[in-house]
């Protein structure tokens, strides 16, 4: 809930397959690899600054712009939810209860 840079959390990721093999994580501030493919980019790029302070720069310019249009657009109209919590016997019967938590009302907030 906030449009300050230094609460946002930038992830970009790189996937094959529905299979991600490497993540720039802006709280990490590297990249990191998955399976030896990725593991291999990652090693590359890190050690490539250039690379690096164009993957921060992608955090503001994507970011905070768009996070300022989506606090305005959605977050400064959610209202707080109506909230329904109950147990429950689930079908079949393989577990004696279930959980069930249900969220009502939280946007847009009615005029």
């Amino acid at each position: 809930n906030s449009t300050e840079l230094k609460d946002i959390h930038y992830i970009y990721s790189h996937s094959y397959n529905k299979v991600e093999f490497l993540r720039s994580d802006s709280n990490v501030g590297k990249y990191v690899g998955f399976r030896e493919f990725g593991m291999k980019n990652a090693e590359r790029w890190n050690n490539d600054p250039h690379v690096l302070s164009w993957r921060r720069a992608q955090k503001e310019m994507f970011c905070h712009h768009n996070s300022e249009v989506w606090y305005r657009k959605v977050l400064l109209r959610s209202v707080k939810p109506s909230v329904r919590l109950h147990s429950t016997a689930p079908p079949g019967g393989h577990h004696p209860a279930m959980l069930v938590c249900s969220v009502y009302d939280f946007y847009p907030k009615q005029s």
